[in-house]
This record gives C-alpha cells, structure tokens and sequence, in this order.
C-alpha cells in the first residue's frame, strides 16, 4: 500500500508477458500489500 497525502492506495499493476503462458494468458497483475518493515541488523555501509 502506498499513503499519499494522509490516504492509503493499493497500487494494481498490469505487465505483459514476454510469451503467452500454458493457459494462453499473455498478461499478468499484481497488487501490492502492507507488510511490517523488519528491523535490520548492523549496517549496509561496508
């Protein structure tokens, strides 16, 4: 989910597939969720 402006959205997205799958689909979605951030140990930095 994305918040702008004080609201929540889901954000729905459509992509094309580069070949049609085995069912003959040639397009795929996908709807992002909400998901609890985890804590990272230590540092990225090198």
């Amino acid at each position: 989910m994305v918040d702008f402006e004080g609201n929540e959205y889901f954000v729905f997205e459509v992509a094309g597939l580069k070949e049609t799958d085995g069912f003959g689909k040639t397009h795929t979605t996908y709807v992002s969720k909400k998901v609890a951030a985890a804590k990272m140990k230590g540092s990225l930095k090198k």
